[in-house]
């Protein structure tokens, strides 16, 4: 259900597990590549010290019918381990931008959010967590066309228009399995999103987190905390916390985008 922002610093004890990314939905497809990544980097996220609360960020892309590319983008983070990156994040609003100006690749026509740009991402570039974006042809076909198994979720998922049920289903795919292969046992996962059509109020989030968890026990081997989906809207605490970590995926997936047009 939709839940209010707040920092843990909590640490969890090591558990002893081993991140690998699950083999089951799309996981058939992406699982050795993903896996061949975590393994080239073990120094880092996911392989040390977890925190209580992990995040995931969800951005979209490519809703515009001359874009050829459906665009998915997920940060993910322990919250615990991120305590600099929060404190330059409050020097930032304090100095560099603030009245609440939100980040966004769109609104990079104003003056002052160009000139916060640069400090903006080098500020991120600290963030210890693993950035993720999926490209989607809009040329292929629908990912999802059969007839679901549970029934329940099926019900569950008439709540959203059948326009929007595609994406709907990519992005929580999508973030089932980089959480089997990011999350540590024990964990609580808040996964934020900040789209209209698919959490457009605290009813819809309510459905989205029971859908959001009959996808998840297709993909992970091992158990979580408390799961909670939300928006940036409705969890700000005041800070933009998750509305700073929204904009880096929206950067990233506006950046993506413009490459695409210059490269077709």
């Amino acid at each position: 259900m939709a839940t209010s922002f707040q920092v843990s610093s909590d640490l969890l004890p090591s558990s002893g597990h081993t991140p690998t990314f699950s083999a089951a939905g799309l996981g058939t497809v992406l699982a050795s590549s993903f896996d061949a990544n975590l393994l080239a980097n073990r120094s880092r996220f996911p392989f040390l010290t977890r925190g209580r609360t992990l995040l995931l960020v969800a951005d979209f892309g490519g809703h515009h019918q001359k874009q050829h590319f459906d665009t998915y983008t997920f940060l993910i983070l322990d919250l615990a381990k991120n305590q600099e990156w929060l404190a330059q994040q409050r020097r930032f609003r304090n100095a560099i931008l603030p009245n609440r100006r939100r980040m966004s690749f769109k609104a990079l026509n104003d003056g002052m959010r160009r000139q916060a740009l640069v400090p903006f991402m080098q500020a991120a570039a600290g963030i210890e967590g693993y950035l993720a974006q999926f490209a989607i042809s809009k040329a292929g076909e629908a990912l999802f066309t059969g007839r679901a198994e549970d029934e329940v979720g099926a019900q569950l998922l008439k709540r959203w228009k059948p326009s929007v049920q595609e994406r709907l289903l990519r992005v929580l795919h999508l973030s089932a399995f980089l959480l089997s292969g990011l999350s540590s046992p024990g964990q609580d996962v808040l996964w934020i999103i900040d789209e209209d059509d698919i959490a457009a109020n605290v009813n819809l989030l309510t459905d989205l987190t029971q859908l959001f968890m009959r996808v998840m026990t297709s993909y992970f081997s091992h158990s979580l905390g408390h799961i909670r989906c939300s928006t940036t809207g409705i969890a700000d605490d005041g800070s933009l916390v998750l509305e700073d970590l929204a904009a880096i995926a929206d950067l990233t997936t506006g950046a993506r985008r413009t490459r695409y047009r210059v490269c077709q």
